[in-house]
């Protein structure tokens, strides 16, 4: 749903009342600003793939509240921060539980060419990227 289509502005709000929605592509497209809080009624959503945006912010903890979650991607985003312990719960539950795919969290989470610090913290991410040169590597 939307990705690759050079789609601008925000995530409409009417999105977070599609509850039954289960795969959400946003993908390369120039969307801006935060992800709502609101991500979280979307309940019944298994892949949430944002990356390739203009995202600001942080990663909200609601979006723990997606309990069948298997597969998200942010990076080449500007998303900052850390992910929060809510995301990472899922990691015990449904989220990543497909084997089939090594990189079912993407972030920024790699220390950077240039300050040597990473734009993201992650502590149960399964793949990072390099924020200035978007080189990407699967984690042990």
């Amino acid at each position: 749903m939307w990705g690759n289509e050079n789609l601008t502005d925000h995530i409409p709000d009417s999105l977070y009342d599609l509850s039954m929605l289960e795969d959400l592509h946003l993908f390369r497209n120039s969307f801006s600003g935060s992800i709502s809080t609101q991500i979280g009624r979307l309940t019944k959503l298994k892949t949430l793939t944002l990356a390739e945006n203009k995202f600001t912010g942080t990663l909200p903890t609601e979006l723990g509240l997606c309990q069948d979650l298997e597969f998200l991607r942010i990076e080449m985003t500007d998303i900052e921060g850390s992910a929060p312990k809510e995301v990472c719960d899922l990691t015990e539950k449904n989220l990543f539980s497909d084997d089939r795919d090594k990189e079912y969290f993407k972030a920024d989470c790699l220390e950077d060419n240039v300050t040597m610090v990473a734009f993201f913290v992650c502590d149960c991410c399964s793949s990072c990227c390099d924020h200035v040169t978007n080189q990407c590597k699967i984690l042990d």
